[in-house]
């Protein structure tokens, strides 16, 4: 493979990260092939030192997507990262996207306990003015309880959120650094 087919599949792979940052991950590739030229080396060479462009590619793009989850902390960069991890090999389809989905569910499932509490105190307060269980002053305290129930474990689920996104982030780049070979 040569020069220019080798760095123009690894950029066309890389098609999902802003330009200004492709072209700063390249200059490391490039100067792999300008370094090898200067030792006597052929592009040939330099291509099959440095591997596969297509795992090179799911490296820096798993890179990328994992800091990018954590500037923005989203559930959208954070699920992201998590398929491109899912994409390094079938081991991280099972012990990364697994647990990922299931964590996602519980919160998916707390958050709407919330707003399913957030909601009651109207119910109540219906049954207070039209029923016959609740008497107006009974609804109004109920729903005032209820309330401020639901703030509470609103704040526990935020929390909860949190703190899953942040220890889905440290074990995508434990992973990382494990699919890799580095020591953590």
């Amino acid at each position: 493979m040569t020069k220019e087919q080798y760095l123009g599949q690894l950029w066309d792979l890389l098609a999902p990260v802003p330009e200004q940052q492709r072209r700063d991950m390249m200059l490391d590739y490039e100067e792999h092939f300008r370094m090898t030229a200067e030792h006597g080396g052929t592009a040939e060479e330099a291509a099959a030192e440095l591997g596969d462009p297509r795992v090179i590619a799911k490296e820096l793009l798993l890179d990328y997507r994992v800091v990018e989850a954590e500037k923005s902390g989203g559930v959208v960069s954070i699920s992201r990262a998590v398929m491109a991890t899912v994409g390094m090999g079938f081991f991280n389809l099972i012990f990364v996207l697994g647990p990922y989905v299931g964590l996602l569910g519980v919160l998916i499932g707390l958050w709407g306990a919330t707003l399913a509490l957030a909601l009651a105190p109207l119910a109540v307060m219906f049954e207070g003015v039209f029923g016959e269980n609740l008497t107006l002053m009974q609804a109004s305290f109920l729903s005032i309880g209820i309330l401020g129930f639901a703030i509470l474990f609103g704040a526990g689920t935020y929390k909860l959120t949190q703190g899953v996104f942040k220890l889905t982030l440290r074990y995508l780049r434990f992973n990382t650094r494990v699919m890799k070979g580095r020591k953590s």
